[in-house]
């Protein structure tokens, strides 16, 4: 058995116990274990306290009486009626009753200390001389050992067995408690486990000091891009991690050690080993392993989603404010600006304006130009849901195929459509025509002479994609975060309303514009809702 008899009984109320027991009845008693150490004792003699126990010699005969009972106990080892009584090796009489518990014997109820007839005074005489006792002094300590006939030992005995048949039930209740408790604890933390493995939202890691991984769950993998098996145990800084992952650790480690607090919490940002940018939100905290070794768990949050919902929500704030403000434009500038192109077209057809007929024709030209500019701010001005009707995505696409293919066969590039099995959709034709010349012409001019610009519509799950891929340089990370807003343009004639047009035409599609970019191009993709009646 795995415990110990004084782990299963409350071994200071048991003293008290015996205590008490030997005060009303003059009888000694003792339990020790099944090595020979004594955990209860009460009323000892003074033969036995102060001579036979303190005696080195003598007292080794104590202990081989004491361990006498393992050998000599009755074979039913559950019986509630056994006990051994015999003469120890130091001329007294004990009585013993073993304490099973769950068959296991565990400790031994003693008393003793008595005899069943007068002594053999010079048999003790000899025993004080042979272990260099005081003679008279302990002749004086044997006179006051009780003697009682066998009835009476064995009277007193029924109650000892009865203690030990007590104190076996005590302990198998404990016991019993004990692996229930066990059970319950083993179930709790293998729950507990479980949880922490599959938490699903949440990334949960444990490292020693030198930043090794002790301990990572299976969000960890989906986070940070590795393969558990292939980190655990192994230090950051061996890994063909993001610098930044170790170096975040470390900043945390350092801010822990300097500061004494209990725990940090950080947003940051890194490239997780599928070459996916990721937004974490991180609370680090310091913990004292089982075996006493300070660890530091790390908590996750991927908040990727979450920023790029913030970001398409500044965007669109900002479309929502650059549309009030081309409403203005429209109303105070438009109409005096109809008026003087008007004019302006009066003048030119003229006689006598005829030698200035190229300069009337580059003004009308220019204010053309910044009405074209209106009418795109007037684009980003609507609010409203887009009045939609079933379409075939492909068949708009195809109605314009031929205008994107002048463009790109004007600057020697190349154009490829390849429209898949997709369903009708709640389109706005014009819009949708808009959108799609606005991102095939910005991919055409940001790619060189000789690229190719590919077009696809395809279906994924409950979306239809509208892809346009180009061979470009990629877009710079620092221009990451403008993209789509008013404005901005890489270009130098550039508005910066075009792509932006196309953000505020996707969001009153209810669509979603993604992209993905690197060195050698960008593709945009556009995804509508298949089953949404806009």
């Amino acid at each position: 058995m795995q415990y110990t008899f004084s782990e299963l009984v409350d071994i200071p109320t048991i003293q008290k116990l015996m205590e008490g027991f030997y005060l009303g009845s003059d009888i000694i008693s003792a339990i020790l274990d099944v090595d020979g150490n004594i955990l209860v004792c009460a009323g000892w003699r003074d033969i036995c306290a102060k001579f036979h126990r303190v005696n080195s010699e003598s007292a080794l005969l104590c202990k081989k009486s004491d361990l006498y009972i393992k050998g000599h106990s009755n074979d039913e080892q559950d019986n509630s009626e056994s006990y051994v009584c015999y003469t120890c090796a130091n001329g007294l009489i004990d009585i013993a009753a073993p304490i099973y518990i769950e068959g296991e014997h565990l400790a031994t109820v003693y008393t003793g200390q008595f005899l069943f007839a007068e002594p053999d005074i010079e048999q003790f005489r000899n025993r004080a001389r042979k272990y260099g006792y005081n003679e008279e002094e302990y002749l004086d300590a044997l006179k006051k050992v009780p003697i009682y006939t066998k009835e009476k030992a064995e009277s007193f005995m029924s109650f000892f067995l009865q203690l030990a048949n007590l104190l076996a039930n005590m302990g198998l209740t404990r016991l019993r408690l004990i692996e229930a408790q066990k059970i319950a604890l083993q179930e709790s933390e293998a729950r507990l486990n479980t949880i922490i493995k599959h938490t699903p939202n949440v990334a949960i890691q444990s490292y020693d000091e030198q930043g090794k991984i002790l301990f990572a769950n299976k969000t960890s993998e989906s986070i940070f891009g590795w393969v558990n098996e292939e980190v655990i145990g192994k230090p950051l800084e061996h890994l063909k991690l993001d610098k930044r992952v170790s170096n975040k650790f470390f900043e945390f480690l350092a801010t822990t050690s300097q500061t004494g607090k209990s725990f940090l919490e950080a947003e940051w940002t890194f490239i997780n080993q599928k070459g996916e940018e990721k937004h974490v939100f991180s609370t680090f905290f310091p913990i004292h392993s089982v075996v006493g070794k300070q660890e530091f768990i790390c908590m996750d949050i991927d908040i990727t989603e979450k920023k790029r919902y913030e970001a398409e929500m500044y965007r669109l704030d900002q479309l929502k404010l650059t549309g009030q403000m081309a409403a203005g434009i429209a109303h105070e500038i438009r109409n005096p600006m109809t008026t003087v192109r008007g004019l302006l077209q009066l003048m030119r057809d003229k006689q006598e304006f005829q030698a200035y007929k190229s300069q009337f024709d580059l003004m009308i030209n220019e204010i053309d130009g910044a009405n074209a500019i209106i009418t795109e701010f007037l684009a980003l001005s609507k609010t409203k849901p887009a009045e939609t009707e079933m379409c075939s995505l492909n068949d708009l696409i195809a109605k314009i195929y031929p205008i994107i293919q002048a463009d790109a066969y004007a600057n020697n590039m190349q154009l490829s459509f390849e429209p898949g099995e997709v369903p009708l959709l709640q389109l706005n034709a014009d819009e949708i025509i808009q959108l799609v010349l606005n991102l095939c012409r910005n991919g055409l001019e940001a790619m060189p002479a000789g690229g190719h610009l590919s077009l696809k519509t395809y279906q994924a799950g409950q979306h239809v994609v509208l892809s346009v891929g180009d061979e470009g340089t990629g877009i710079a990370d620092e221009n990451l975060s403008m993209l789509g807003k008013p404005f901005f343009s890489t270009k130098a004639n550039g508005t910066g309303l075009g792509l932006a047009s196309c953000y505020s035409i996707a969001a009153r599609h209810h669509s979603v514009i993604d992209y993905a970019t690197s060195p050698g191009g960008t593709t945009f993709f556009v995804c509508f809702p298949c089953e949404k009646l806009l």
